[in-house]
């Protein structure tokens, strides 16, 4: 294991909080990666169980991954999240999440993307929940694919599949918990890092997170905010996140530490 990679072309940044039971799968599929031409940020977001130990650990046996582990002291994801991508030296970038299995071309599928799309400052994978050669697991894919055709400036897909051109993001503000502080922070960035440029979806790139919470009323929107946010043009998306949802938001309790709330672990 290396603290630096000079000759890197894409940071994984992947921030976690008390995933015993699920961290170490989710590296067992970073390491089982074909390209290794990454850096792996882990950050530690004030976890009170032995995640980082864990992390440590399984890392330490990577004689050709290099890792960087941090610490966030400030709970919530996208404070986490922000200290990860400080650490970025690349010129792009993924987000993982902590209990999500990555496929073996998954790092190396996002750098040709990068290769092939020079307008694009978005790769975006689909999440599937099952045998990914399912005939059903397929066609979701297919179906994020048409969705991302019929409105190519919404996001269709989580923190857990999205990576991005790092200067583009930064231009962009990044996360910034003074603007939006809420749920959802993975889609209010794409809304703004879309206006530097397009973002590119496949078929053929998809992650598997798992489906561990059956309740998400305290960490997404309800229907009609979604249906809203589908069909608006996307001149209204500033008013759309910052005067309506934010709003709305705020009013149910719906904060970004919301997603620290673990009920699977009851």
């Amino acid at each position: 294991m290396s603290e630096t990679n000079n000759k890197a072309t894409i940071s994984l940044v992947l921030p976690y909080y008390n995933e015993v039971g699920f961290i170490e799968a989710t590296l067992s599929s970073i390491a089982g990666q074909r390209c290794r031409d990454f850096v792996l940020i882990l950050v530690n977001n004030a976890s009170s169980d032995e995640s980082e130990a864990i992390c440590r650990t399984l890392t330490s046996t990577w004689n050709d991954i290099h890792v960087v582990h941090c610490q966030e002291h400030e709970p919530g994801k996208i404070h986490a999240l922000r200290h990860g991508i400080a650490k970025v030296e690349t010129t792009v970038f993924a987000t993982l999440d902590a209990d999500t299995i990555y496929p073996p071309d998954y790092v190396g599928f996002i750098s040709a993307q990068f290769a092939i799309h020079q307008d694009s400052v978005m790769v975006m994978a689909a999440d599937i929940y099952g045998n990914s050669a399912a005939p059903a697991q397929r066609m979701r894919c297919w179906a994020i694919l048409l969705l991302s055709k019929l409105f190519p400036h919404k996001c269709h897909t989580g923190a857990f599949g999205q990576a991005f051109r790092t200067r583009e993001f930064r231009e962009a503000g990044g996360y910034d918990p003074n603007l939006w502080d809420f749920v959802l922070e993975d889609h209010e960035i794409v809304h703004r890092v879309g206006k530097l440029g397009r973002q590119v979806y496949s078929a053929h790139h998809f992650c598997a997170p798992s489906s561990r919470r059956a309740n998400r009323t305290a960490v997404t929107w309800n229907r009609f905010e979604s249906l809203l946010y589908t069909l608006l043009p996307n001149r209204w998306m500033d008013w759309y996140f910052y005067r309506f949802l934010a709003k709305r938001f705020s009013a149910r309790g719906l904060g970004n530490k919301n997603l620290r709330a673990q009920p699977w672990m009851d």
